[in-house]
């Protein structure tokens, strides 16, 4: 996580590079950029994810100074696709990033506006810098499956297990977070959260993720996954177990694509979200879960649920 200094032949000066080393889950990436008070911002942001181990893919990030002003923050607030071109080199659908890879020698270089990336803005697309990054690095370490996922979904720590609270966006997750008092448990984030696969008793963990939220930023901690509760708000507090076959068609649309730098093959991806969820939804309890703005029936609720949970554990 130091700077490393370099020579730039072409303009016949020194030049600083900043190298930031994140993990996610049991992989890494080093993002590299020369722009200090980006580096020290992210470095602050997501210091609890810092790490030192060899990355397992480098992303550099270079700056075009060309992408500026009101037009620029107008295509980043639409969606951006990745789009592959002749070779290893691709561009967004936008026109507002473009780069190559080289998966083989673990690098991706990207250019584009570096105030897309920046994390107080809205419509910033850091997240999703990080999810390319980090499904890259699985591709790198473990081929064609990753260990685990990230989601779409607010994780909350209680008890020594982890709520998930899954929807889109406006959904709710941050309101949930911001209900959640001490006593009530601890956020590990209100956005994306990184969810394992089943071992091989059917246990599922998760891990909060140096993902950027409403929150604050919050502490790396992983818990064994106790269900989960796709919200739905209300003017009520209630729960409802959903069949399998709906729980696996719902929670398939929470998964962030799994895409990395240089897959173009949609049908693999689809694949990949389809047996995830399926996976997920065989081995723990889903639920519907309406709520209103009241913390406390909120909460009154979800300990019902957990004194469920809990014998029906006891009686298998």
């Amino acid at each position: 996580m130091g700077i490393n200094s370099s020579i730039d032949l072409n303009e016949g000066m020194a030049s600083s590079t900043y190298t930031l080393g994140l993990k996610i889950g049991n992989v890494s990436f080093a993002l590299k950029c020369k722009d200090e008070a980006f580096h020290i911002r992210l470095k602050r942001l997501f210091h609890n994810f810092l790490t030192e181990q060899t990355a397992d893919i480098t992303v550099e990030l270079e700056e075009d100074t060309q992408l500026s002003g009101d037009a620029v923050l107008e295509l980043a607030m639409s969606d951006i696709k990745f789009m592959h071109e002749n070779g290893n080199s691709f561009r967004t659908s936008s026109q507002l990033m473009s780069g190559h890879y080289d998966l083989t020698n673990r690098i991706i270089k990207l250019t584009g506006a570096r105030y897309l990336l920046d994390p107080d803005i809205e419509g910033n697309r850091l997240n999703q810098l990080l999810s390319l990054s980090y499904y890259s690095a699985s591709k790198v370490k473990y081929g064609d499956v990753p260990p685990a996922m990230l989601v779409y979904s607010c994780g909350i720590i209680r008890h020594g297990k982890a709520l998930i609270f899954a929807g889109p966006s406006e959904s709710g997750k941050t309101t949930i977070a911001g209900l959640c008092r001490e006593q009530d448990g601890e956020v590990l984030n209100d956005e994306i959260v990184l969810m394992s696969r089943p071992a091989s008793d059917g246990g599922i963990s998760v891990q909060s993720a140096p993902m950027v939220s409403q929150i604050s930023p919050r502490a790396n901690k992983s818990a064994p996954l106790s269900c989960i509760l796709l919200i739905k708000k209300s003017n009520k507090t209630a729960i409802h177990e959903i069949p399998k076959t709906e729980a696996y068609l719902r929670f398939m649309r929470q998964i962030i694509t799994p895409a990395y730098i240089g897959q173009s093959n949609k049908r693999a991806v689809y694949s990949l979200i389809a047996d995830f969820s399926n996976e997920v939804t065989q081995n723990v309890p889903v639920y519907e879960f309406e709520f209103s703005l009241n913390g406390e029936s909120l909460w009154q609720e979800i300990e019902k649920l957990e004194g469920t949970l809990r014998k029906c554990k006891q009686k298998q």
